[in-house]
């Protein structure tokens, strides 16, 4: 969420590693992080900046696409662009940056400024009605999930279905945010007669993997699929021989890479912040779409299964 106050900004960028950085800083002034010139686009157009032919190729998509580079993992940045990771890592420290992670806060911080006081994903207003706002946000919410609908193979939904039914067991992981809809994923199909678990504890989800088997599917959720917890959790599972299925909004991510079947999703992560609610709408709508389509295919053992569940938890009443 960004905030305006007169002539301030305050900037909360909640970033992949759970970190909170606040930025306080006076609007039209040189600001700074950790006394770090953040001016980088200035330094770009710099008559003594020489970059390489990679550097020129990434220059190119970050001023033609200057709202994806603070939500973009390194090894899709790099991939998109045409050019190795170790570029990517050589172009920020020629920028002053210790590491990429830094980069795309200041790069955050600079196009807010640049884009004159708007919230960058919905261009919201600091002084529009609240239903004004309300309704940007519903259809970008809408947006997403139209978008994830189109983006699904047909037939995907229908073989990953069948291949949790064949499963002796669901494992069900991830971290933060999709931690917690792993866990409801796990609620939910338990409740009708799926044996399933979960975890957001990487130990937990190492130990799980090391000792699972063909028996056991992995349904990994990571927004980046770039979380090394997640993807060597899933890496490990492989190798003891169990299926693998992850769902992420990058299908060229190295979870992606690892896993059997990939259910991709849009939803757009704001560059202040994660957890959006367009991209838990998007993996909520994807886990509800194999949760449907097994109640589907099994219509009559599902309903009996909720029905002895809700009953026994009417006896704690």
């Amino acid at each position: 969420m960004q905030v305006y106050f007169d002539n301030k900004i305050y900037l909360h960028f909640y970033c992949a590693y759970a970190r909170i950085i606040l930025v306080n800083m006076k609007f039209n002034s040189i600001y700074y992080l950790g006394g770090m010139d953040m001016s980088i686009m200035g330094n770009l157009d710099r008559p003594d900046f020489r970059p390489s032919k990679a550097d020129r190729k990434l220059i190119a998509y970050m001023k033609a696409n200057p709202e994806e580079v603070p939500v973009t993992a390194i090894a899709e940045l790099a991939r998109r662009v045409g050019i190795a990771e170790s570029t990517v890592t050589r172009f920020v420290k020629k920028m002053g940056y210790a590491s990429f992670h830094l980069f795309k806060v200041g790069f955050a911080e600079e196009y807010t400024q640049r884009r004159n006081r708007q919230i960058i994903d919905c261009s919201i207003s600091p002084d529009e009605p609240a239903r004004i706002t309300g309704r940007k946000l519903l259809d970008a919410y809408c947006d997403a999930l139209d978008q994830t609908l189109a983006a699904l193979p047909d037939g995907l939904i229908e073989r990953c279905a069948d291949r949790m039914l064949a499963a002796e067991e669901l494992f069900f992981i991830g971290l933060g945010n999709s931690g917690f809809l792993a866990r409801d994923a796990s609620y939910k199909f338990f409740r009708i007669g799926l044996r399933s678990e979960s975890s957001a504890n990487s130990h937990i989800m190492m130990m799980k993997a090391a000792l699972s088997g063909p028996g056991t599917l992995f349904v990994a959720i990571s927004h980046s699929g770039e979380s090394p917890e997640v993807v060597e959790t899933v890496r490990l599972a492989g190798e003891n021989g169990a299926s693998l299925m992850a769902i992420t909004a990058a299908p060229s991510s190295a979870l992606a890479q690892a896993a059997e079947e990939v259910l991709p999703y849009v939803g757009r992560e704001t560059l202040l912040e994660t957890g959006s609610v367009s991209v838990k709408m998007a993996q909520s709508f994807i886990l509800d779409l194999l949760y449907t389509q097994i109640v589907k295919q099994r219509a009559d053992l599902a309903a009996e299964n909720k029905q002895r569940t809700a009953l026994a938890m009417r006896r704690l009443r």
